[in-house]
């Protein structure tokens, strides 16, 4: 017998369909049997128990594409096979893990088995036998696993009770005494009738209401990126509430009217919303669901419902207000539990994607006791763990109240979490719990995460950096002892000539006296505007001899924004061209430098977020700093080459042009015109020999594409950073010079340069973390209380220490604003750099994007490294970067340098294996290489325009389908959903679809193309156009020229012939338009497949195709075509008419003319612009090959030929000429067609193009006056 499956049996068939999901919904329990047991008795009672219930007799198969139940007769059994191990433990395990990830067919009964493992040794027992309370025969361990399809955790108890009984009953001879169980299709027919009358209306309200707007995902900080699909691999750590704690808990949910599970519901969304960050949380939580009166107690089946609970987490909520709200959702979730989860996410229809399941990630559950136990007569039981924990969910909470304490465990999903994060976050938990049962009137934002140990682990060993080893002496006083000691060494190289540390040392002092003349000193700012030259090094330091800051511009920045920033610095005077006329006017006695530690060394400026630019003024005490872990990391050798490239006005040319001239190391001034060419840069630095050098990263990823640029190279020390680098990148640089040091550096202007440096890639295609903090310096990683977040938990990052900035200049309100007092330093100050990063295991910090530009679209959180790392992984690609265009509707834009001008749909198909749906960007935007600012940064602006400029050139047409195997497609998704306006790249549950129409649809494909398509195809494939290319592997386009777009009842036919390009794709909207029981065709042009001629002329198509329509006597006939179209349908109507008088021809903007030298003006299109017509006429498709494409040139020129060749003749027919208005039209065509119709004619304008004429307004018009034609003959 068959019967229908329940709504939960219809999603976890479905579910189960899909890669990996076998084993996920196996219900796995093992017991340890120890003593006399008989085992033809035990098989008696599973066999008996499976005659006494359905469910475990049933099996799920497909009929007439819906999946139903067929119940097997009682005497199947319940098969118990029995091995024997020997007493060898090794065994045992492997035999559980097997039955635990051992799949069922569902399309096989039973759905459930057992097997007894005879010889197991009870666990911590060696095999020895020595302690062993029984004999080694008598010691078991049973096994039995029943997919959740058929069962839950009711029917667990309910399944070890019973066989308890009948086992019982089989050893004494007894009648075991249990009442018939009801069958559970009697629950499957009685709520499938229930859903298809009016019982669910209020339910469908509220759930609607309820879950408006919902989040799609809860992203949980992870150690993996979210895969694009779940592979449901599972891992379980154990939670265990002590009796105190249980009573304490108990007390107040006493106290606040609710019950224990609500409140350990409570902390559970607390926890979610602290690791999230997300205040709107929805958790998925089950109900028994059967029936409000009870009706099915002694039933095993899948009667579990699970319940979308949604919690407020928002504003300063208390626990106990928390508590409240919790019962509150709670009540209503269950009041309104009647209503099947899987109507509910239909009603609710939020984004879809085989990587989560929708609506909620997380579950609650209270589990089956340790006091469900299976009794057996004479027989210790005990239970056992279980090996096998699916993860159905990212996280799922199962607890038990048992012995006066709480005990379960937490399921995390693999492919997320590493198993110390799962047991950090179990500890989190029953941390907030305690506190929640102390102050339950506390904010629940006080309630911390980290225990006093983890807080001073993070704080002092993560947060702080080595303390400093201290140098003498400032800036001044380095460069001078070092002039002295070396003064005929080589310092600075640049233009060819060489200068000495003396002459540097001697020009710089000169300027300086002169500088003092005219003001400059200490607490004073020197403007210093000077190109790429010796002259600007001599600046730099003859401003600092003066003790007064030296102010950076940068002659190729826009004259408007120095101006600005001179405005602002207000400095005494600005250095341009007349440094050496300057020099002239001082002496070269030395003067004593008066500066101190905290003195401005410099002033550089910095984009604000209101335009403005504002001046970071960096003192003297953190330049030094900078430089000394440097030394202490990397130490100097006197005489070693150096480079500077970084533009005057970029913070790294600081680190660049005074560290080398404090230590004797020879200064190599990178040519302007070299610095943009990483491949010319390449060469000058191996030309010169240099040693230590800062590379921006993108010339860092310029040469991961092939790391043999950098042989030959002298470098031994690497500064790079400013922006995102994979580790791999890196770490591959590294290896291809060996022995050279990488400094991977992070840090705003406002913390000198870098704070944190990474040091030790590792070859992992992850981002490079940000590292830990330099010596002297602090990173902490804050919650909005600034609070120190747990690892993993994204905080923002503050930086504090010896790399601070001593502020904003003529900005005090601004410094107060952004330089707040450290609250673990009393008398510091730290900085507020609006970034947010993560600790990962073992203390380093991964950057995770700016907290004023969180990239957040469509309710989904995405990490744009994350994005980043895939695309860098597409073959081909050498750049890329990822970013959010808020220019109108939000969107995904990725910026790719070595995309091979793939389309839009060939990038998502190579990004679907790697990203969820949702991670995908909408607009790809090609680059040779990224465009870069001056400082190396990315320029984002320019990324930005010329993604809106791509975006506007959409290659592949999404709407209409492009062959056959698409407009079978759509056939069936009409006819299956019943929506009007489908187009190819819709997604199917976005249209209406649901996972049981999904198995009709799976059904129908493979009815109509004679191939099964699995149902975890159309699930992780859910377009047409993506099942199209599924299918077209094994169903190549049909060959024949005759498409029925509708079959038609009466005796009227519309025949649409095909423009020049041969496709007739172009009237499928049409024929959506006409009369129902109207036939429409459409005639493509042979010649488009392979092996096919195209016919040589109009006259020979016009025979061709009437025979394949073959016009019946008694039929009204209307021969449509656009363009080329009409020329070949006239010609088929003047031949019907002679002996056809039901036919008319409805030209659609045909052109046409008499004039010899406009026919002899009609030549072959290129391949190139015959490809952009491809694309406008809805030609493309995606994975089309160059050979059909080849096809459609041919066959487009050929017909473009004929055409010019072709003389209509008069006709009798009825001619109606659609002219396009909308544009110029071709002189005297209408003329022309007058001329030739001896019968009927009529002119009917359009306000459209040529090429509109079968979309918008005027196809409306169209379908009118065709209907019209076929009404009036």
């Amino acid at each position: 017998m068959s019967a229908p499956l329940s709504s939960g049996q219809q999603r976890l068939w479905t579910v189960s369909q899909l890669d990996g999901a076998g084993p996920a919904y196996n219900e796995t329990m093992a017991f340890s049997l120890s003593g006399p047991l008989d085992v033809q008795a035990l098989q008696r009672a599973f066999d008996a128990l499976a005659d006494r219930h359905e469910a475990l007799r049933t099996r799920i198969v497909v009929e007439d594409g819906r999946p139903v139940q067929v119940v097997e007769a009682a005497g199947h059994g319940f098969p118990c096979v029995v091995t024997d191990v020997g007493g060898r433990p090794g065994a045992v395990g492997e035999l559980r893990r097997s039955e635990a990830f051992a799949p069922f067919d569902l399309a096989r009964a039973p759905l459930a088995r057992a097997r007894l493992i005879a010889g197991a040794p009870p666990p911590g027992l060696h095999a020895t036998g020595e302690h062993r309370q029984f004999p080694a025969d008598e010691e078991h361990i049973l096994l039995i696993t029943v997919h959740h399809v058929v069962f839950d955790g009711w029917s667990r108890t309910l399944l070890l009770r019973e066989l308890g009984l009948l086992y019982a009953a089989r050893l004494s001879g007894t009648d075991p005494g249990l009442p018939p169980a009801r069958p559970y299709r009697d629950h499957s027919l009685a709520q499938q009738a229930w859903l298809a009358g009016d019982g669910p209306a209020p339910h469908e309200d509220y759930w609607r209401d309820r879950l408006d707007g919902v989040p799609p995902v809860l992203a949980l900080p992870a150690d993996r990126p979210r895969p694009p699909r779940q592979d449901f691999r599972g891992a379980r750590v154990p939670v265990s509430l002590g009796p105190e704690l249980t009573a304490r808990l108990k007390a107040v949910a006493r106290e606040h009217g609710v019950t224990l599970y609500s409140t350990i519901l409570t902390c559970w969304y607390i926890l979610l919303s602290r690791l999230s960050g997300h205040v709107d949380i929805v958790v998925g939580v089950p109900t028994a669901n059967r029936g409000a009166t009870g009706e099915y107690p002694g039933t095993l089946g899948f009667f579990v419902n699970t319940l979308a609970v949604r919690a407020d987490l928002s504003g300063s909520r208390t626990g106990a207000v928390l508590l409240k709200d919790v019962r509150a959702a709670l009540r209503g979730a269950i009041d309104h539990a009647e209503l099947p989860f899987e109507r509910v996410v239909e009603l609710v229809n939020p984004p879809r994607s085989p990587a989560h399941t929708p609506l909620f990630q997380t579950m609650f559950a209270w589990v089956p006791t340790q006091h469900d136990l299976l009794e057996l007569p004479g027989v210790t039981v005990s239970p056992l763990d279980v090996e096998h924990a699916p993860a159905k969910f990212d996280l799922a909470l199962g607890l038990a109240d048992e012995d006066g304490g709480v005990r379960g465990h937490l399921d995390y999903a693999v492919a997320l979490f590493d198993h110390t994060t799962a047991e950090r976050y179990a500890r989190y938990l029953v941390r907030l719990l305690g506190q929640l049962a102390e102050r339950p009137d506390a904010a629940i934002a006080d309630y911390e995460l980290l225990d006093e140990p983890e807080r001073r682990e993070i704080l002092t060993r993560w947060s702080t950096g080595p303390r400093p080893r201290r140098r003498t002496g400032g800036l001044v006083e380095r460069f001078t002892a070092q002039a002295d000691a070396t003064p005929d060494a080589p310092a600075l190289v640049c233009d060819g000539r060489t200068r000495t540390y003396g002459e540097l040392d001697r020009r710089s002092t000169k300027l300086a006296n002169a500088l003092r003349a005219r003001g400059a000193g200490r607490g004073r700012v020197v403007g210093v505007l000077s190109g790429r030259s010796a002259e600007l090094v001599t600046a730099v330091l003859g401003v600092l001899k003066t003790g007064a800051a030296y102010l950076p511009l940068d002659p190729a920045q826009p004259a408007a924004r120095r101006a600005a920033m001179v405005g602002d610095a207000r400095p005494v005077l600005v250095l341009g061209d007349d440094v050496t006329e300057l020099e002239a006017e001082g002496d070269e006695t030395r003067r004593p430098v008066r500066t101190e530690p905290g003195d401005t060394a410099y002033v550089i400026y910095t984009s604000g977020s209101t335009g403005r630019p504002k001046g970071v003024a960096v003192t003297h005490h953190s330049v030094l700093a900078l430089f000394d872990q440097w030394l202490d990391r990397f130490g100097a050798t006197p005489g070693e080459a150096t480079s500077a490239w970084s533009s005057i006005g970029f913070d790294a040319s600081v680190h660049e042009l005074l560290l080398p001239l404090t230590t004797g190391a020879v200064l190599h001034v990178v040519p302007e015109d070299v610095r943009p060419d990483p491949a010319a840069l390449m060469a000058w630095l191996r030309d010169h020999r240099v040693v230590q050098a800062f590379l921006p990263p993108a010339y860092v990823r310029w040469i991961d594409e092939d790391p043999a640029r950098v042989h030959g190279l002298a470098l031994r020390q690497l500064l790079t950073g400013v922006e995102p680098l994979t580790d791999a990148a890196l770490a591959r640089l590294a290896a291809a010079l060996p022995g050279l040091r990488i400094c991977f550096g992070y840090g705003p202007t406002e913390a000198t340069l870098y704070a944190t440096a990474h040091f030790d890639p590792r070859p992992v295609d992850r981002p490079a973390p940000i590292g830990r903090p330099l010596p002297g310096s602090r990173l902490y990683l804050l919650d909005e209380r600034l609070r120190p977040v747990p690892p993993g938990v994204v905080g923002e990052v503050f930086l504090a220490g010896d790399c601070l900035a001593r502020g904003y200049l003529h900005r005090p309100g601004l410094t107060a604003e952004r330089f707040v007092a450290d609250p673990f330093v009393p008398g510091e100050r730290m900085y507020r750099t609006g970034d947010l990063a993560r600790w990962l295991p073992g203390g380093e910090a991964e950057y995770a994007g700016r907290r004023d530009d969180q990239i957040k679209l469509r309710g989904f959180r995405i990490e744009p490294g994350e994005v980043t790392a895939a695309l860098l992984a597409v073959p081909g690609v050498r750049e890329a970067a990822v970013l959010v265009d808020r220019e109108g509707e939000p969107r995904l834009v990725a910026g790719v340098a070595g995309g091979g001008g793939r389309t839009p749909h060939e990038w998502r198909a190579a990004l679907a294996g790697r990203l969820p749906d949702y991670m995908i960007p909408s607009v790809f935007a090609e680059f040779d290489r990224l465009p870069l600012s001056r400082s190396g940064k990315l320029d984002r602006d320019a990324v930005l325009a010329h993604a809106r400029t791509s975006a506007s050139h959409h290659p592949v047409n999404t709407t209409a389908p492009r062959d056959h195997v698409e407009l079978a497609l759509l056939r069936i998704w009409r006819d299956l959903l019943l929506h009007p306006a489908i187009g190819v790249s819709d997604g199917f549950f976005d249209v209406g679809g649901t996972s049981i129409s999904a198995i009709k649809l799976a059904h129908a494909i493979g009815a109509e193309f004679g191939r099964e398509l699995p149902i975890r195809d159309v699930i992780l494939h859910p377009t047409i156009e993506a099942q199209a290319a599924l299918l077209r592997t094994d169903h190549p386009p049909e060959t024949g020229s005759l498409i029925e777009f509708r079959r038609g009842a009466g005796a009227t036919r519309v025949v649409c012939v095909h423009p020049a390009g041969g496709t007739a794709f172009c009237y499928l909207p049409l024929s959506a338009l006409l009369p129902a029981d109207t036939g429409v065709l459409g005639i493509q042009s042979p010649g488009l497949n392979p092996g096919e001629e195209p016919l040589p002329s109009v006259e020979a198509m016009a025979e061709e195709y009437l025979r394949l329509v073959d016009p019946r006597p008694d039929e009204t006939l209307v021969l449509c075509g656009l363009s080329y179209g009409g020329l070949v349908a006239y010609e088929m109507g003047r031949r019907l008419a002679e002996h056809h008088p039901r036919v008319s021809v409805v030209l659609l903007d045909t052109t046409a003319t008499d004039d010899p030298a406009a026919k002899a003006a009609i030549e072959p299109v290129p391949a190139a612009e015959f490809r952009e017509k491809l694309v406008r006429f809805n030609g493309m498709y995606p994975g089309i090959e160059d050979a059909q494409i080849e096809r459609y040139h041919r066959t487009y020129n050929h017909n473009r030929l004929t055409a010019r060749e072709h003389d209509p003749g008069e006709t009798t027919a009825r001619v109606v000429f659609v002219q396009a208005v909308g544009e110029d039209t071709i002189p005297g065509t209408a003329e022309f067609w007058r001329r030739r119709a001896r019968g009927e004619f009529e002119i009917v304008p359009a306000d459209c193009g040529h090429w509109d004429m079968l979309e918008s307004d005027a196809l409306g018009l169209v379908a009118k006056l065709v209907t019209a034609e076929l009404t009036a003959r």
